[in-house]
This record gives structure tokens, sequence and C-alpha cells, in this order.
């Protein structure tokens, strides 16, 4: 299996786009912070994101199996037909950003910091569906974010993080407790072509 992987996705923002990003609505005590914090972000973030080919090899009235691993959603089995391709993918703000924001202690920076990294993420959600829409030529895609809308099993989350057969060591991510990602800001999910 071919794995594609980044070890530093582009990301690029000014104090002005940060404003209207983070509905500061301009405030400048809050702007002041989020200038130093981001001068930090710059330096030290290395974003990172994973993502490969997999297949729907079996769809059923009760689950989809992609690479014959059986998943029970309901929602991604909406997005889904037997045959199809999917492209399951894991992004995250990097563990030197995980333990820059550990050592914060002041609440408005914590909240900045927060922002940023659910920012960054965001960034590597996208870059990720940029890169799977142009190397199939789909027009849009489908983001199916497991527990998002839906409940998701624990042992599912597990299956799908198994998939990627050990090579999220790469970006520096694994899984904690109850199978939570790890870093804390970080998502798994499965791309599909949004017909």
């Amino acid at each position: 299996m071919s794995y594609k992987i980044f070890e530093k996705y582009p990301f690029s923002y000014d104090m002005e786009s940060l404003d209207k990003e983070l509905h500061l609505r301009g405030n400048e005590a809050m702007l002041d912070i989020l200038e130093a914090i981001y001068k930090m972000v710059e330096k030290i973030t290395r974003p990172k994101a994973i993502y490969f080919e997999a297949r729907i090899t079996e769809k059923t009235d009760e689950s989809v199996k992609i690479n014959g691993v059986p998943f029970e959603s309901q929602l991604l089995r909406g997005y889904v037909n037997q045959g199809d391709p999917v492209f399951p993918y894991i992004v995250t703000v990097g563990t030197e950003l995980d333990d820059y924001a550990k050592t914060l202690k002041d609440p408005m920076k914590l909240f900045m910091i927060d922002e940023v990294m659910n920012l960054l993420v965001n960034t590597g959600k996208v870059f990720v569906a940029d890169r799977v829409k142009e190397a199939t030529g789909w027009q849009s895609v489908q983001d199916y974010v497991p527990g998002n809308g839906e409940e998701w099993s624990t042992v599912e989350q597990k299956r799908l993080f198994d998939l990627f057969a050990g090579e999220t060591a790469k970006i520096g991510v694994t899984l904690g407790d109850n199978y939570f990602v790890l870093p804390g800001r970080s998502t798994i999910g499965v791309l599909s072509n949004l017909n």
C-alpha cells in the first residue's frame, strides 16, 4: 500500500486573516496576545498528514468494509458504494506545537493556541482533500469524520487507525486512552467522492 506522508504541510496566515478566521473583530488586546503566540507557532510548528487510497470491498445493510475491515457507521455507508475508492487520512498539528501548548498557563494564551491549533487542523484537512482531488480528478469530496454526528464505537476508531499499518509513527501520531488520536489536535477520517 502506498502511503502519502507530509512531514510539514504548508500554512500561512497574517494577522488580518487570523483576526478574521478567529472572529476577534479587531480586538487589539487579543490580537497582541495572538501575534506573540503565532510567531512561536510559525517558528516551531511542523503540522503533518498521512493518507492512502483504499477500496470499499463490501457494502451491506449493516456495514461497509474498507480493504476488508468492517465499519458499521450509517453515515459512512450512506456516502459510498461497493468498489468505490476512498482515502483514509490523519492530520495533526504535530507534537512540537502540542508540547508548546502544554507549557502555557494563561487562560487567554490557552484560548488563542487552541484556536490556532484548530485552524491548522482544518488547513491540513483542506490540504489533504486538495491532494486527493488532484490525484483522482474528483470535483469535490465528502469528509467522513468518525463520531461526528453519530455514535462511534472506539473499536471502529482503532480499526480505522490500524489501516495505517504503523505508518502513523512517521508523523508522531498514536492512539491514547479510549482510542483517541494523539496529539490532541489531530483528526482521522475518510474522504470519498461527492457525486
